[in-house]
């Protein structure tokens, strides 16, 4: 033995027949009224807090979906005016429309090849 250790032998201990008893009673699992209570209301607020949120994301989804279908149709839209535009700008620049447009308003006309010198 190890000098300066109290040692005991551990016997059975006896346990009185009230005592017995009530571990027996004891032996199913069961919930007091005021802890069933407050793990309903947990729950209960669980599940509430959980659809509350899911709502929310829907929400939150479903208008950022109607956003982009608009920002799309804007996008379209302006693309649509802007092969219009290039169109008619490259109609403006073209040559056979400023020679039109001079000669309707300056009265000018193309030279003939023998008013044309080169140096």
């Amino acid at each position: 033995m190890i000098a300066g250790m109290n040692s005991r032998v551990l016997g059975s201990q006896s346990v009185s027949v009230g005592m017995r008893q009530q571990v027996a009673a004891r032996s199913d699992w069961a919930m007091s009224k005021e802890l069933a209570r407050l793990v309903t209301l947990i729950l209960c607020v669980s599940l509430f807090v959980l659809f509350a949120f899911g709502q929310l994301m829907h929400w939150h989804i479903k208008s950022t979906v109607s956003k982009l279908d608009r920002l799309q149709s804007v996008r379209s839209q302006y693309g649509s005016e802007n092969m219009a535009l290039l169109a008619t700008r490259a109609q403006l620049t073209s040559k056979e429309y400023i020679v039109k447009l001079a000669g309707e308003k300056y009265q000018l006309a193309l030279p003939r090849k023998d008013q044309v010198r080169h140096l």
